[in-house]
């Protein structure tokens, strides 16, 4: 009974995982039948009952693990066994069929849950906002732009000053104001926002970063996680494009372009600035490595204030930099194009293409 509930485990893994194959990639099917319907009954289900617990479900899940796995071992230890009876051979296939078993558990409820999103049509498709490559010129403009809003944006942030920006500046009720910027901006572009994404602090934050990571979102616990040591200006921009995934957006760069937008019309100045150095940090990353001359020039004419939260931020982020970071940039990389986004962890920085697309496109409204 136990083998045949482990081989169903297996199929229905496979299933799933040929399922996502089948539909490829901008599937029309897929966001009928999923995205604008499945998924977003799971969203409201979701969202009001588990989502309201007050302990994050990470937490609750991992407890309730200790305790089960504790229990099971106990028992173990406690029960008479005839475990030597049964051939070395008999036990070793067991074991491979429960871990086919629970691989096609995680497979089967990573797609059911969330996975499907994959296939789903490209926002970019859907805003008719497609990006062209950028030259050089193009991304100086673009770090420039950047810096100007940032430093408008830095300067709107109460008690502002030359020094780091610090935890008062940010506002209480901060996933709040992030979740209502998000649904409007989800609703203009014409997707549904159902639900109440939860974006809740990962403690301790440094183990993320040292897996290359400041936020995830968990599909088998429907919300995501921020590294609880993120310096105040960097949180409300990575909480936003945690929660765009949340809210169906698979693609790196689609979700940091959602968060842009989102912070930017954040009703808090501190989001808004968050916003805007988050995208000042991607556009001048790409600027810095293909005219280093020109990053030199642009940063030059920074003022003081954004110059030290940069600087901060680059220092607090390389502080967990080491061998776990680049194996698991690589590891996350290659599961992207696993999944069909070509680009890999580069999809990262088709951030800077979709904002430029999306300027171009709303210069002449």
């Amino acid at each position: 009974m136990k083998a045949r509930r482990e081989r169903l485990w297996i199929i229905l893994g496979a299933a799933a995982f040929g399922l996502q194959a089948l539909f490829g990639r901008d599937s029309a099917l897929a966001e009928k039948v999923y995205s604008r319907g499945l998924f977003v009954a799971f969203r409201w289900g979701w969202d009001y009952t588990f989502g309201l617990a007050p302990i994050p479900c990470l937490y609750l899940f991992t407890a309730a693990l200790a305790l089960f796995l504790g229990f099971r071992w106990i028992r173990h230890l406690t029960r008479p066994g005839n475990k030597m009876r049964v051939p070395a051979l008999k036990r070793a296939g067991r074991f491979l069929l429960a871990a086919a078993g629970w691989a096609g558990r995680l497979v089967f409820f990573f797609y059911l849950l969330w996975g499907f999103n994959y296939n789903r049509v490209g926002l970019s498709k859907q805003m008719g906002i497609e990006p062209a490559p950028l030259t050089r010129a193009d991304l100086a403009n673009e770090t420039a732009w950047a810096s100007s809003i940032s430093a408008e944006a830095r300067a709107a942030v109460p008690g502002a000053s030359s020094n780091v920006l610090g935890k008062d500046a940010l506002p209480s009720g901060l996933e709040s104001v992030l979740r209502e910027a998000m649904t409007g901006i989800l609703r203009q572009a014409g997707y549904p926002a159902p639900g109440r994404v939860r974006v809740r602090s990962f403690v301790p934050g440094g183990w993320m970063m040292r897996f290359s990571s400041t936020g995830v979102y968990i599909p088998y616990f429907g919300e995501a996680y921020t590294a609880s040591n993120l310096l105040p200006h960097e949180k409300p921009f990575t909480m936003a494009h945690e929660m765009a995934h949340g809210f169906g957006i698979t693609d790196e760069g689609e979700a940091g372009f959602l968060a842009f937008l989102a912070c930017r019309a954040a009703a808090d100045p501190m989001a808004r600035y968050s916003g805007c150095v988050g995208y000042w940090e991607y556009a001048a990353g790409e600027l810095a490595r293909v005219d280093p001359q020109a990053f030199r020039a642009l940063w030059a004419g920074l003022p003081g204030g954004m110059k030290a939260d940069v600087r901060a931020a680059e220092l607090n982020a390389a502080r967990f930099r080491g061998v776990i970071d680049k194996v698991s940039r690589k590891v996350y990389g290659k599961y992207l194009e696993s999944q069909g986004i070509e680009d890999g962890i580069s999809s990262y920085s088709r951030f800077v293409g979709l904002v430029a697309a999306w300027k171009r496109k709303n210069a002449g409204t």
